[in-house]
């Protein structure tokens, strides 16, 4: 993570990601995460960027065989809407 925005706030971190996801003032969300995307689109994600992954010293065998569905993401999508449409 660069930083966040001044005023900011920290909603989210993970392992890979000092600032997984964060809330500046009301109405500004920001996420560094895609739960809008499927299996089928980050496996065809990756296969897209297979030769720029490697040229970053990724596997993309091994990340396309890492991934795994995320049933919450569904939910969590229609909870950032409702909360968006306040």
């Amino acid at each position: 993570m660069l930083a966040l925005p001044e005023g900011a706030q920290l909603l989210a971190t993970s392992r890979q990601d000092a600032a997984c996801a964060f809330r500046w003032g009301q109405s500004a969300w920001g996420v560094q995460f895609h739960p809008e995307f499927s299996t089928t689109h980050m496996r065809g994600y990756i296969q897209a960027r297979r030769e720029a992954l490697a040229n970053e010293g990724s596997n993309a065998a091994a990340m396309e065989h890492a991934v795994r569905a995320t049933p919450l993401a569904r939910q969590l999508l229609r909870r950032f809407v409702a909360l968006a449409s306040n």
